[in-house]
């Protein structure tokens, strides 16, 4: 891939991944995470990756956004969203000092992954794809240590995936392209179910916390 493909490819994941991880309406995020799939599906078939591409349209694009959509009660034909988990904010205010604690850990995945990176130098000419990765796994570590939203850290912990995967696919493009592709097929998959199970979770405390406030305040109680 030239350059400036891999450039702007890097560039379009790193931006739609950061609409996806920042948008406060959940349905839109969700939205968003689907045109970032779609970008790495574009980068995976503009890098020769065939395979992967068609991998990341059907598992990415297509089935993990619907068990996204399916966290929020949504249905086919449906635009509104149902349940108490489709509001964004946080149940906790966030201080700067719990801020700090929480992306303690993000900080420290961060500075290894990046001696990681330093000890390989690339030659295979993918910097930009490798550094696009990183950008990933940051924004992803950054937005699941810092949100307390269910969705939104399933939603960050796809993007870290992503950029996982580019990383790997960077290293290895030259030496053992193979083993690459079935570690990120295998990555892909479990990336599903995990998907798959935080949807079916959501959706399960959504209906416990809905239950729970209808036994609080039943209909008719208040004009009693």
């Amino acid at each position: 891939m030239p350059l400036f493909l891999e450039v702007l490819s890097a560039l379009a994941m790193t931006v739609l991944a950061a609409l996806t991880l920042l948008d406060r309406h959940m349905v839109r995020a969700c939205a968003w995470f689907v045109f970032f799939a779609l970008s790495v599906a574009l980068t995976w078939w503009l890098s020769g990756f065939i395979w992967l591409a068609l991998l990341e349209l059907l598992l990415g694009a297509a089935l993990t956004s619907l068990f996204l959509f399916h966290s929020l009660g949504m249905r086919l034909g449906e635009i509104t969203p149902r349940g108490r988990l489709t509001r964004w904010r946080d149940p906790v205010p966030l201080t700067w000092r719990r801020g700090l604690l929480r992306l303690m850990p993000a900080l420290l995945v961060m500075a290894m992954l990046g001696m990681a990176l330093a000890a390989h130098p690339n030659e295979s000419g993918t910097e930009p794809l490798r550094l696009g990765g990183l950008g990933l796994v940051g924004l992803g570590l950054w937005a699941f240590a810092l949100h307390r939203h269910l969705l939104r850290r399933l939603l960050a912990f796809n993007v870290i995936g992503t950029g996982i995967f580019l990383m790997l696919m960077s290293l290895v493009r030259d030496t053992t392209p193979a083993a690459g592709h079935g570690l990120v097929i295998t990555g892909l998959v479990i990336a599903l179910l995990g998907t798959a199970l935080g949807s079916l979770l959501i959706r399960r405390i959504n209906g416990l916390e809905a239950f729970s406030a209808a036994a609080f305040h039943p209909p008719g109680r208040g004009a009693e």
